[in-house]
C-alpha cells in the first residue's frame, strides 16, 4: 500500500481577513487557499443574482485533524440570511474529507452555483485526470471525476466527490430519440460541464495554479452567445455513392454495397459545444458519425452528445430535423471528422438542407437549489501519495474514494465500489431522483438489470429503496416491470424477461435488510405476471420469448423452453414469490428445481445452455446456482454438476505474473466445446444460437472472443468461481484471485472495471473503449459474501436486522 507523510489541517488568517485551512503533508504545505469558496445566488426567474466571491470563515473550531469554519452573511439582494459552515476531517493518514454545508431561512427557494478552489502551495510540475497523464487545462470531462497535481517533491495530490446523488450533479449530456431508433442526440441544457477543470496553459503562466470544483452549473446552448462555422468544401465519397452539392442542398444516392456516404473533417476543437443542425428526407435511415482523426487516421467515436446515430429516422416526402448538441471534451488537440450516409448497404436516397455547424459560448445557468429551511451539502475529497505512474493514479483514484467514504475490502472491491458512487447521480437537472447508469457509455439510461445487481451490492437504504421504487413505477397493467429508464424521453419496454423477477428478489431484499412494508398490491401484480408469463400450465416448466439472463441478443417466437437459465430463474422466482407471502407448494417449486437440474447432461458433464445447441456451455448457467447459494442458503445442483460443468469451461489468456500463472486469467461467458485438441470453438455461422444478429456478428471470426461470442464478464464469471467454491471445486479460490486481477492489471492502461474482456485477441488496443467502467461487477462484494471473504459491516452503509445481527450468508 502507498503511504504519504501524515496529513494534517492548519487554520490561516485573521479575524478581519476570514479564516482558510491550509492542508500539510507532514511539514510541508501543500495546498494554500485564498478562499474556501465562492458562491452565486439566483431567484427563481433568475432576475436578481447576489454573488459571494471569496468565502472565508468568520469564526473557527478544531484541531489539526477536524477543523470547522463558520459564517453567518446578510444577502442584501434578497433580504436573506444564509449560514455557511466549511468542515475538514483528516480520514486517514493520507485522505481529508471538506463538506460544505448552507441554510436560509428567508426565501422559498434559491439556485446556487457552488465553486471550491484549491490552490497548491507550491507550482506543480504538472496536472494530471484520470485519462490524462498531463493535462493541459480547461474543464475535465472524463470517465471517473479525479484530477490531480504533482508536486515539486513527487508526491500527487487528487481530488474527488463524492456520488452525484449526494452532490446533486449528474454527469449526462444526451437524450434518446423517441420511436427507441436514432442512437442518441445531444441535450440543448448541459449540467456540470465544469464538475472538474484545472487552470489553464495562460493562468499558469499567470501564476494562477488551481484545480476547481463546481456544482449546479449548467449550459444552456440555446442562450449565450454562438457562431456559425463554415461547412468544409473538402469532402470525401465513402463507398459506391454519387453525392452532389449545391450551396446549401446535398443529394446522396447510394449503390448497393456496405455503408456509403461522405465525410469531411469538421473545425470543431477541444473543450468547446457545438450543434450540428439539418433538414433531411429520402428513403433509408440516415446515418451520422463523429469521429477523432489523429495524423490522418481515423480513430475513436466522440462520446459526448451525439453517438450511434445508425438509423435516424427519415421521411421520403416529407422533411425532418436533425439538430444535437455536441460537447467536445479534450482530446488531445484531434481532429473530428463528420460521417453523413447510410449504413443499409442498398440503394437508397438522401436530401439534406442547411447543414449547420454552430459554436457556442452557452449560457451559463443555475440548477441546485437551496430551499427554506433545508440544508444542502457538498462533500469533496484531497488524497496524497507518492507519485508513483499515471496507472497507480488511476488506481488509487478509485480506492481512495471507497476508503474516504469507510468502505473496507480488497483493492478490486474499493475500485467497483467507487465505479459505482460515480455512475450514480441525480435523475436530471429538474429530477434530484438518484439515477444508476451501466457506464458512461450506455447514459443516459438506466436499466433495469444493470441498476438491480448494482444497488442490491451494497446496503446503501436510500438507493435500495428510491431506485427499486423507481422501477415500481414502471409496472404495465399486466404486472411487468420495465427494462429501461432513460431522462428527457419515453420507454415502453417492458417484456418477459428477467427483469420483474429481479425487481420481486429486491423487494424481498428491503424487507429483510430494512424491514419496510411492500406494496403489495404491486408486488401481486408482479407475481401474477410472473406467474402467468412464464409458467402458465403450472407444470414447473420455464417458457418465456426472452432469455432471463445477460445474454438477451435474441427472442424467440414462439416462447421457448430450451435454456437452462430460464429454468433456473423460474426456480428462483417461485422460491423468492413463497417467502413474500404467497401460496407457493413446495412440491411445485421442487418440479421447477428438478427441471432446472435436468438441464445437466450425463454424457457432456455440463449444463446445457440452449438444447437446440447442446454443445455451447456457458457460465450464466451458474447464476441460479448462486442465487439460490446467496438467497437462500440453498444449493440447487450437486457437487457433481458444478464441478464438471466448471472443468470443462477453457480458462484463457495465461499471463506468467498472475497471482497463479498456472491457470489463465479469463474465461468466455459461452464456448462451444469440441472433440478436437483444442476442445474448443468460437461461434460460426455454421453454429449459430443467436440467429440474425449472431450471423452478421459472429459469422467471419473477427469478433471471435468479444461480447457473447467467448468475451469474459466479470460478474458471471466471478459468481461462477463462487459457486465453484461452494461446491468444493479445488480451482475456485485461485481461478477467484485470477479474475480480480485481470479485471486490474490485464490491460495496464485499462485498471477499471469492464464490460467484458476479450478472450482472443492480439494487442489491447482492439478491446472496446464502450465497456470501459461498466458498473454492475460491484456485485462482486454479495459473491465474496458468499464466499466467506467479506462480511457486511465492511460497507458503511450496512443495516442490521431487526434481531441486532447481521445479514449471513453460509452455504
Amino acid at each position: 500500500m502507498l503511504n504519504a507523510q501524515q496529513l494534517s489541517l492548519k487554520v490561516t488568517g485573521t479575524e478581519k481577513e476570514g479564516f482558510r485551512v491550509a492542508i500539510y503533508n507532514g511539514s510541508t504545505e501543500i495546498i494554500h487557499n485564498t478562499e474556501e469558496l465562492s458562491l452565486q445566488l439566483f431567484n427563481h426567474d433568475l432576475s436578481t443574482v447576489a454573488v459571494l466571491p471569496n468565502w472565508t470563515g468568520q469564526q473557527w473550531t478544531g484541531d489539526k485533524k477536524n477543523i470547522t469554519l463558520k459564517r453567518d452573511s446578510y444577502i442584501k439582494e434578497f433580504d436573506a440570511n444564509l449560514s455557511v459552515s466549511v468542515s475538514y476531517q483528516v480520514v486517514s493518514s493520507n485522505i481529508i474529507k471538506k463538506q460544505v454545508r448552507m441554510i436560509q431561512h428567508s426565501m422559498p427557494d434559491l439556485y446556487y452555483i457552488l465553486q471550491q478552489t484549491s490552490r497548491p502551495s507550491q507550482v506543480p510540475k504538472r496536472y494530471v485526470t484520470f485519462e490524462y497523464d498531463s493535462f493541459p487545462g480547461g474543464f475535465v470531462h472524463e470517465m471517473f471525476p479525479s484530477t490531480g497535481y504533482i508536486t515539486p517533491d513527487n508526491n500527487v495530490v487528487g481530488f474527488l466527490t463524492d456520488a452525484g446523488y449526494k452532490n446533486q450533479y449528474t454527469r449526462n449530456t444526451r437524450r434518446r430519440f423517441s420511436g427507441r431508433g436514432g442512437g442518441f442526440v445531444g441535450m440543448r441544457r448541459l449540467p456540470d460541464p465544469n464538475l472538474f477543470s484545472i487552470a489553464s496553459i495562460i493562468e499558469r503562466e499567470q501564476g494562477n495554479h488551481y484545480i476547481r470544483q463546481t456544482f449546479g452549473e449548467l449550459y444552456n446552448v440555446d442562450a449565450g452567445n454562438q457562431q456559425q462555422l463554415a461547412v468544409p468544401s473538402l469532402y470525401k465519397k465513402i463507398g459506391e455513392v454519387d453525392v452532389d452539392i449545391d450551396k446549401d442542398s446535398i443529394s446522396i444516392n447510394g449503390h448497393k454495397g456496405s455503408t456509403s456516404g461522405f465525410e469531411f473533417i469538421t473545425p470543431f476543437k477541444d473543450q468547446q459545444v457545438y450543434t450540428i443542425s439539418f433538414w433531411v428526407k429520402g428513403n433509408t435511415p440516415l446515418a451520422l458519425k463523429l469521429f477523432r482523426v489523429k495524423n490522418g487516421k481515423k480513430t475513436l467515436e466522440l462520446e459526448d452528445g451525439i453517438k450511434y446515430i445508425d438509423n435516424f429516422p427519415v421521411s421520403k416526402n416529407e422533411w425532418t430535423l436533425f439538430k444535437g448538441s455536441i460537447l467536445v471534451p479534450y482530446i488531445e488537440k484531434d481532429s473530428v471528422s463528420l460521417f453523413l450516409g447510410s449504413q443499409s448497404g442498398d440503394e437508397y436516397h438522401l436530401d439534406i438542407k442547411n447543414l449547420q455547424l454552430i459554436e457556442h459560448d452557452p449560457q451559463h445557468e443555475p440548477y441546485n437549489f437551496l430551499s427554506l429551511g433545508e440544508e444542502a451539502a457538498k462533500t469533496s475529497y484531497v488524497f496524497v501519495e507518492p507519485w508513483v505512474s499515471h496507472q497507480q493514479f488511476m488506481i488509487s483514484s478509485q480506492s481512495r474514494l471507497a476508503e474516504a467514504k469507510g468502505f473496507k475490502g480488497s483493492l478490486l472491491e474499493k475500485m467497483l465500489y467507487a465505479n459505482f458512487n460515480m455512475l450514480t447521480w441525480i435523475t436530471d437537472v429538474n429530477d434530484f431522483t438518484p439515477f444508476n447508469v451501466p457506464n458512461m457509455n450506455y447514459a443516459p439510461d438506466m436499466y433495469n438489470r444493470d441498476s438491480y445487481f448494482s444497488t442490491v451490492s451494497t446496503y446503501n437504504k436510500e438507493l435500495n429503496l428510491t431506485l427499486w421504487n423507481q422501477w415500481g413505477k414502471t409496472q404495465t397493467s399486466k404486472g411487468a416491470i420495465g427494462t429501461i429508464i432513460t431522462p428527457l424521453m419515453g420507454s415502453v419496454e417492458a417484456k418477459d424477461n428477467e427483469a420483474t423477477i429481479e425487481w420481486l428478489i429486491w423487494a424481498m431484499l428491503n424487507k429483510r435488510r430494512f424491514g419496510i412494508a411492500l406494496p403489495m398490491e404491486k408486488i401481486k401484480k408482479a407475481v401474477d405476471y410472473v406467474l402467468n408469463e412464464f409458467d402458465a400450465d403450472r407444470d414447473g416448466k420455464c417458457k418465456s420469448h426472452f432469455p432471463l439472463s445477460q445474454i438477451d441478443i435474441i427472442d424467440y417466437t414462439p416462447k421457448t423452453d430450451r435454456l437452462s437459465v430460464n429454468q433456473g430463474m423460474l426456480a428462483i422466482a417461485l422460491r423468492t414469490i413463497k417467502e413474500l407471502g404467497f401460496d407457493i407448494d413446495e412440491p411445485y417449486i421442487h418440479k421447477a428445481e428438478q427441471e432446472y437440474r435436468n438441464f445437466y447432461d450425463v454424457g457432456r458433464k455440463h449444463m446445457i445452455f440452449d438444447r437446440k445447441y447442446p454443445d455451447l456451455i456457458s457460465l450464466t448457467d451458474l447464476e441460479p446456482e448462486f442465487l439460490s447459494l446467496w438467497l437462500f442458503k440453498k444449493p440447487l445442483l450437486t457437487d457433481e454438476m458444478v464441478q464438471n460443468h466448471l472443468s470443462q469451461v477453457p480458462i484463457l489468456n495465461k499471463v506468467a505474473n498472475s497471482p497463479h500463472p498456472e491457470y489463465g486469467t479469463t474465461a468466455p461467458i459461452l464456448i462451444r466445446l469440441t472433440n478436437n485438441e483444442k476442445g474448443f470453438e468460437f461461434l460460426s455461422g455454421s453454429y449459430q444460437p443467436f440467429e440474425k444478429f449472431g450471423e452478421k456478428n459472429y459469422s467471419d471470426g473477427k469478433n471471435d472472443g468479444f461480447y457473447y461470442n467467448g468475451g469474459s464478464w466479470f460478474r458471471a464469471e466471478y459468481c461462477a468461481y463462487t459457486v465453484g467454491l461452494k461446491h468444493g471445486w479445488k480451482k475456485a479460490a485461485k481461478l477467484m484471485e485470477n479474475r480480480a486481477w485481470a479485471e486490474i492489471y490485464l490491460n495496464p492502461k485499462w485498471p477499471f472495471s469492464k464490460e467484458f474482456i476479450p478472450t482472443k485477441w492480439t494487442t489491447t488496443d482492439s478491446w472496446w473503449p464502450s465497456t470501459k467502467g461498466l458498473c454492475w461487477n460491484v456485485f462482486m462484494l454479495m459473491a465474496d459474501e458468499v464466499a466467506g471473504l467479506r462480511t457486511p459491516d465492511m460497507d458503511p452503509d450496512h443495516q442490521t436486522l431487526k434481531s441486532g445481527r447481521s445479514i449471513k450468508r453460509k452455504f
